[in-house]
C-alpha cells in the first residue's frame, strides 16, 4: 500500500484529502497537534502523527519511505487581513517551510518523499488576456495570498526536492469557513458583493480540490515532478453569480453591493484582492492528465454544499456553527 504523509490534514481541504486518499487505497499519515485532531483523523481512517509542522524533527521519520508528502499547512488568519497582517503570516509560513525542508534533507535521498506543494492561483502572473495556467510564471509583485505562496514556492524550488506545484482556485464547499461565516452571512444579507461583482473567480469545490491532489499524488513522478498544475473548474463564474446563487439556495434576498474601497476598510485589502480580482483560469494540464471534475460549475457545487449542510442554514443561520 502506498504511503502518504499529509501536513494540514485536520483542515478544511486536508480532511477531504484524507477521505479521498483512503478510498483510493493510500495509507495516510497526517500531522495532528491535539487529542481532538487524533480522534478526527482516526475517524476518517488516517493514522495520526503527533507533531507540529513547525517542529519537524519530532515527526520527520514518518516521512521516510513515503511516496508523497502533501503540504497543506495554513497559518491562522486574522479576521481583517491587510498588508501588515499578510506579511506577518507569510514570515511564519516561510519559517515553517524552511524547517521541514531542512528536516527532510536529513533523510537519505532514496527515502525522501515526493512533494506536492499546494498554494493558490494568486501566485501566478496572468498573460496578456488575463489568464493563468500551468504555463504562467510567478507574479513579480504579489497580490492576495500570493504574499504567502510565492516565497514558499521559491523555497521549495531552491531546495532541490522533487516537487509538483499545485495552485488551487478559491475553494468552497461544506467546511468551517462556509458553515460558520459565508453562508450564514449571505442568509442574513451581511455578506456584500465587493465592487461590481463582475469579476471572474477561479472556483473549485473542496471535493474536486481533494480529488485532484490525490490524482496527482498517484501519477508517475516522471509525469509530474517540476510541473505546475492549476486546479479550478475554469467556468468563469463571477463573484455576483456565486453570491446571488448561494443566497437564492438559502431563500435569502440577493446580497447588497459595496465599493471596493469600503470593503477594504472593513475586511482588509488582501481579502478584497482575493474576492474582487478578475481571474480567468486554464486548468487544461490537469484535465489532460486524466482528471475529471465532480462539480463542473458553482451551480452544482453550491447546491450540493447547501444540501450537505442541511436545512439548519435556511431556517436558522445563527445556529450554523452547530453543523
Amino acid at each position: 500500500m502506498k504511503k502518504m504523509l499529509l501536513l494540514g490534514g485536520t483542515g478544511f481541504i486536508g480532511r477531504e484529502v484524507v477521505r479521498v486518499a483512503q478510498e483510493a487505497g493510500w495509507h495516510v499519515g497526517a500531522l495532528s497537534r491535539s487529542d481532538v485532531g487524533d480522534v478526527l483523523l482516526r475517524g476518517l481512517g488516517a493514522t495520526p502523527v503527533r507533531g507540529d509542522a513547525a517542529e519537524p524533527w519530532g515527526w520527520v521519520e514518518e516521512a521516510r519511505g513515503a511516496a508523497v508528502m502533501i503540504d497543506l499547512v495554513q497559518p491562522p488568519l486574522p479576521a481583517r487581513l491587510g498588508r501588515a497582517e499578510i506579511r506577518a503570516v507569510s514570515r511564519l509560513r516561510q519559517v515553517v517551510t524552511r524547517r521541514w525542508l531542512e528536516a527532510l534533507a536529513g533523510l537519505p535521498p532514496a527515502e525522501q518523499p515526493r512533494l506536492l506543494s499546494v498554494s493558490g492561483v494568486d501566485d501566478l502572473e496572468p498573460d496578456g488576456e488575463g489568464r493563468v495556467s500551468h504555463r504562467s510564471a510567478l507574479r513579480a509583485r504579489p497580490v492576495g495570498f500570493g504574499h504567502i505562496g510565492i516565497p514558499v514556492r521559491r523555497l521549495v524550488e531552491a531546495s532541490g526536492f522533487g516537487a509538483t506545484y499545485v495552485h488551487l482556485g478559491t475553494v468552497y464547499g461544506p467546511g468551517k469557513g462556509f458553515a460558520d461565516h459565508l453562508l450564514p452571512a449571505l442568509a442574513e444579507r451581511k455578506q456584500p458583493i465587493m465592487g461590481s461583482g463582475a469579476n471572474r473567480l477561479p472556483l473549485v469545490h473542496v471535493s474536486d480540490a481533494a480529488m485532484a491532489l490525490v490524482h496527482l499524488a498517484g501519477l508517475d513522478a516522471a509525469v509530474v515532478v517540476g510541473r505546475t498544475f492549476v486546479v479550478s473548474d475554469g467556468a468563469g463564474t463571477t463573484q455576483r453569480e456565486l453570491f446571488e446563487n448561494a443566497a437564492g439556495l438559502l431563500g435569502a434576498k440577493p446580497p447588497r453591493r459595496i465599493p471596493r474601497w469600503l470593503a477594504s476598510l472593513i475586511a482588509g485589502r488582501i481579502l478584497v484582492e482575493v474576492m474582487a480580482r478578475d481571474v480567468d483560469v486554464d486548468p487544461s494540464a490537469l484535465m489532460e492528465s486524466g482528471f475529471a471534475l465532480r462539480f463542473p460549475t458553482h451551480r452544482e457545487g453550491m447546491a450540493a454544499t447547501v444540501r450537505e449542510l442541511g436545512d439548519l442554514l435556511r431556517k436558522s443561520p445563527r445556529h450554523a456553527k452547530q453543523l
